[in-house]
């Protein structure tokens, strides 16, 4: 049987270990513990994603993309949040429950600005190591997605409104959360060996995208 890529097998053992460990503990948890958990985990992922690429994969692979990835896809991942900003105070088709955490706008709770990387950077990271990224990328954002969807109202994370929902997922957001996935893996092939301004720009590019494709999106569906 042949062996996982090296870097593969790192990606899977620290997300295997990081969501073994915080998914048991926010589902336990509701309003304001949990809202403190998701905060405490989501800078905890972000500190801890580059700091494992540095000493358990560059030190063993100093070519690696790793922290280069993660630095491209942080940007992205706190303008995200003002997409589903947009959702809530615009379109009326999302609603965040108060864990009595700031929140952007007053709208959606700041610890998102670090949880869209913990799907995005994982999904990318291991489409880039298959013979076909994009068809890859394409099951991986898919599947992910659909998950994060269909949990977020059980775990009380959010709730779609005012939209065709089925089993407590929003329709319109899954073509704009494919598109986003696929769009991401080809900015960061686009741009790896670009300079950090301009990746910033794109990863901001890919947020106005988003939305975009959010309102289209909701537009065609009702």
């Amino acid at each position: 049987m042949k062996q996982l890529p090296f870097e593969v097998r790192h990606a899977l053992v620290f997300h295997g270990v990081f969501f073994a460990i915080t998914i048991p503990i926010a589902s336990a948890l509701r309003g304001f513990e949990l809202g403190l958990a998701l905060s405490i985990f989501a800078l905890a992922y972000n500190l801890a994603l580059p700091m494992y690429g540095r000493w358990c994969v560059g030190n063993l692979k100093p070519s690696s993309d790793w922290v280069r990835l993660w630095q491209f896809l942080l940007p992205l991942s706190l303008s995200l949040p003002f997409a589903d900003w947009m959702l809530v105070k615009q379109l009326g088709t999302l609603y965040f429950p108060d864990h009595g955490i700031p929140r952007i706008g007053d709208a959606v709770p700041v610890y998102f600005s670090g949880m869209w990387i913990m799907l995005l950077w994982p999904t990318t990271w291991l489409a880039l190591h298959t013979r076909r990224p994009y068809l890859t990328m394409a099951v991986l954002s898919m599947t992910g997605f659909l998950v994060w969807e269909w949990v977020a109202p059980v775990m009380a994370l959010w709730e779609p409104k005012n939209a065709l929902i089925w089993q407590g997922i929003a329709i319109y957001v899954l073509i704009p959360e494919l598109l986003l996935g696929l769009a991401t893996l080809l900015m960061w092939q686009l741009l790896r060996t670009q300079q950090r301004l301009t990746q910033i720009a794109g990863g901001l590019g890919l947020t106005a995208f988003y939305a975009g494709a959010l309102a289209l999106s909701l537009l065609w569906t009702g």
